[in-house]
């Protein structure tokens, strides 16, 4: 009997898998099966720009396991640099963090900076994400721009108004070793809804930052925040599958020690499956967070309780169909399409706008920054069908 296709079996080639599994397995068999398969098609000097970053998590797994002396001295240094690197941004991340409190901006941690609580991975942790509520943005915004931030394109413009098509602002910090930080100012990407943002916030857990305490998204939002990310199509989607990874790991490890670990860290481990529903529906991403979720029970045999793997697959978003279409390339753009148009109107409708096509194309062109509505047609063709 054929085995059926899921979309979360989709998501990533099976090169990229390899480095996943690699990196972040707990199984030594397993982890040096996909090692040595991924190094015999892989070379670093044109390895793919979305497996960089992975590279310090490979070398610090295959350490766990005494497969290092297998592996190209790059990835030693690869480690090194990182973990550098590491140490200077959390350095800017405190400073920042003091920054802003010290002119009453509310901040709070999320992807790289909030993972620091579950363990050390080698995740490197550029860029620095920091949330901010939306009303304290602008505030947020200036002094960055005070203290010689750089804001990096697409550049957000505060004209009284909340931004229209934007969530963040991505600046780069320093001069010598520059450290890029993005500032968000709604919780999940691509949508802003101000439920989500209020409850998100009454869920921050505190965790330890570079010697002082800070909020940071607590583990189930984390978890459907990365998720978003991970079914895009985006440079950062092998990384968010990654992160949530490393979350579902952390819970997996608490549930093998049992619940009184659990009591004494709920703060890096605990899991909320009802919350991750519950955001999963408000914010109509039900079929990323499915779709990401499978792809790490087929990867890395990380599984959700089945239960709440059934509750996805009953969820519907009133803006995506289920692709019909023989052609894997086909069906690979008419996901990535309804993905697009999916985000499009989450926004409008977050913001009470009337949509319309016309509105749509100012999307796709802010989206993808372009610099007018005409290369909007070459732009879907080349991100699409790629």
């Amino acid at each position: 009997m054929t085995k059926r296709t899921r979309p979360g079996d989709l998501l990533f080639t099976p090169n990229q898998r390899q480095l996943l599994t690699a990196a972040l397995s707990t199984g030594a068999e397993t982890v040096t099966r996909a090692w040595r398969a991924w190094r015999a098609a892989a070379d670093l000097d044109t390895l793919p720009g979305e497996q960089v970053p992975l590279l310090p998590m490979l070398y610090a797994n295959l350490s766990r396991f005494g497969l290092a002396e297998e592996a190209d001295p790059r990835l030693k240094g690869i480690h090194r640099r990182t973990w550098y690197a590491n140490q200077l941004a959390l350095d800017v991340a405190k400073l920042w963090l003091q920054r802003l409190e010290a002119v009453d901006v509310p901040v709070m941690l999320a992807d790289a900076l909030a993972l620091t609580a579950y363990g050390d991975r080698s995740r490197p942790l550029d860029p620095l994400v920091l949330i901010v509520p939306p009303e304290h943005a602008p505030a947020a915004v200036r002094l960055l721009l005070a203290e010689g931030g750089q804001p990096l394109p697409p550049v957000t413009a505060w004209t009284g108004r909340e931004p229209l098509w934007t969530t963040h602002q991505t600046f780069r910090m320093g001069s010598s070793i520059p450290q890029r930080l993005e500032l968000h100012w709604h919780v999940a990407p691509f949508w802003s809804s101000p439920a989500l943002d209020a409850a998100a916030w009454a869920r921050a857990q505190p965790i330890a930052l570079a010697g002082r305490s800070a909020p940071a998204l607590s583990a189930a939002d984390q978890l459907v925040r990365s998720s978003v990310v991970a079914a895009g199509s985006g440079s950062a989607s092998l990384m968010a599958l990654a992160d949530m990874a490393v979350v579902l790991q952390a819970v997996a490890d608490t549930a093998a020690v049992g619940d009184a670990a659990a009591a004494a860290d709920t703060a890096a481990v605990g899991m909320d499956w009802e919350v991750v529903l519950q955001v999963a529906e408000t914010g109509q991403v039900s079929r990323e967070l499915l779709a990401a979720l499978e792809c790490l029970e087929s990867t890395l045999d990380l599984a959700a309780p089945v239960k709440v793997l059934e509750r996805l697959r009953a969820l519907r978003s009133p803006y995506a169909a289920p692709a019909a279409s023989p052609n894997r390339l086909h069906a690979a753009a008419l996901s990535r399409t309804r993905r697009l148009y999916a985000q499009y109107r989450r926004a409008v409708a977050a913001r009470g706008i009337q949509p319309g096509w016309g509105l749509f194309l100012d999307f796709l062109q802010h989206r993808w920054g372009l610099r007018s509505r005409g290369a909007i047609l070459s732009q879907a063709i080349k991100r699409l069908f790629r």
